[in-house]
């Protein structure tokens, strides 16, 4: 009974996305599609849905800063990236809002950067958590969509307003 559930999602999921594919053509559409796709519990499905949305080499990184100037840098694979955050989708549901875009693009390619909150209930207690970050998108337009190619975020920290990355010459940069 349970693979037939899951097998039903897993349709209703892609059927979903692949009615999407006109939105994919735009840089809007495929956007909206990462975050469900990144909302999605079911590892299975958020692969497929991830496999529609990113190149075949396509990757995603992430930089996780410390409150005392730390950081850890995680790189992969859009594939790797959903074997390994496995543990935490068992732990927390997500939900992501978009609280600002920005975005240059020329012809075939656009960059992409956004403000995103990341709403994360744990499933054991019912705690909620809200995180920032400063997201950036690399897409390309192929075969008359767009692909993401490329996902690098990083998480704002106590006393650096994560609004300030979209500003030009932010608080990390000083020039001489």
């Amino acid at each position: 009974m349970n693979k037939h559930l899951v097998a039903i999602l897993l349709f209703c999921c892609l059927g979903r996305l692949h009615a999407q594919d006109t939105a994919l053509q735009s840089i809007g559409g495929l956007l909206d599609s990462y975050f469900l796709a990144a909302e999605t519990m079911d590892s299975t499905m958020r692969f497929e849905a991830f496999q529609l949305l990113f190149t075949e080499s396509g990757t995603i990184n992430s930089v996780v800063m410390n409150s005392d100037g730390s950081n850890r840098v995680k790189q992969g694979n859009w594939k790797s990236y959903i074997e390994k955050s496995g543990s935490y989708y068992n732990r927390f549901t997500p939900h992501f809002v978009e609280d600002s875009r920005e975005m240059e693009f020329y012809l075939e390619i656009a960059s992409v950067h956004c403000i995103v909150s990341q709403y994360s209930t744990q499933k054991t207690s019912g705690k909620k958590f809200k995180e920032r970050y400063w997201m950036q998108f690399d897409l390309v337009y192929l075969a008359n969509r767009w692909y993401i190619d490329n996902v690098l975020w990083v998480n704002e920290i106590q006393g650096i307003p994560i609004e300030n990355a979209l500003l030009t010459d932010t608080l990390l940069y000083s020039p001489d």
